[in-house]
């Protein structure tokens, strides 16, 4: 068993989810929520909707801004191991896909992790995401990239190394030829990889690439 997952598991026993909210990690106010009322608050102030889509991507959709209780969310799905937190964010990705529908998507899928980097981790926390708005709008979930360098974390570069970072990163798969797809993503910061993604889908031969982010960096 992949060593952090099972770190996970014993922290997850040890220590019950809803104890702590996972937007600031309060010990108070949980017990029936992932997020303390404040957080709550927050979450709703910061709510975005339909935006204006990165290059490439025909439309686009996020469920709030990336700052406060839904950075604490991301990142404890993303690096903590609190799977279960994709779907209560997936329900909020859900309804913010409801203002690009129609769409005329037919499939959802995801940024794909490099393998090396997916053995580390254990997991892939968009392909988590992915799934759950994939079951509540009703379409299939179907892996149609591939990542094909080990880039740098994103979150680590400046704006213009981010877009040089994730040129030539993926590949898109036979299956894309033809679909129209929804592409889901935790966060969208330039809107670089969610670009590159789509550029790697239509040399695949797929057509409308929309997209669909748990929280968006303001801009």
């Amino acid at each position: 068993m992949n060593l952090q997952i099972a770190l996970n598991a014993l922290r997850t026993l040890l220590f019950p989810l809803r104890a702590n909210c996972m937007g600031c990690g309060a010990a108070t106010g949980c017990r029936e929520d992932w997020i303390c009322p404040a957080c709550r608050q927050a979450l709703t102030e910061g709510w975005v909707g339909a935006s204006p889509p990165p290059e490439g991507i025909d439309a686009a959709a996020f469920a709030y801004v990336y700052h406060g209780a839904a950075v604490g969310l991301v990142s404890r799905l993303k690096y903590g191991g609190v799977y279960r937190l994709a779907g209560f964010m997936g329900g909020d990705m859900a309804r913010a896909y409801r203002f690009i529908h129609p769409t005329g998507a037919d499939c959802v899928t995801c940024v794909p992790m490099h393998p090396k980097r997916l053995t580390r981790r254990g997991y892939n926390h968009a392909a988590l995401l992915a799934r759950e708005l994939a079951a509540r709008v009703d379409l299939p979930f179907v892996e149609l990239l591939e990542r094909v360098r080990d880039t740098p974390q994103q979150a680590k570069l400046e704006d213009d190394a981010r877009r040089s970072n994730m040129s030539g990163a993926f590949r898109g798969l036979e299956a894309a030829r033809g679909r129209r797809v929804l592409l889901v993503d935790d966060v969208c910061t330039t809107g670089s990889t969610a670009t590159a993604c789509a550029r790697a889908l239509r040399a695949a031969g797929a057509g409308a690439v929309c997209l669909v982010c748990y929280a968006k960096a303001r801009g």
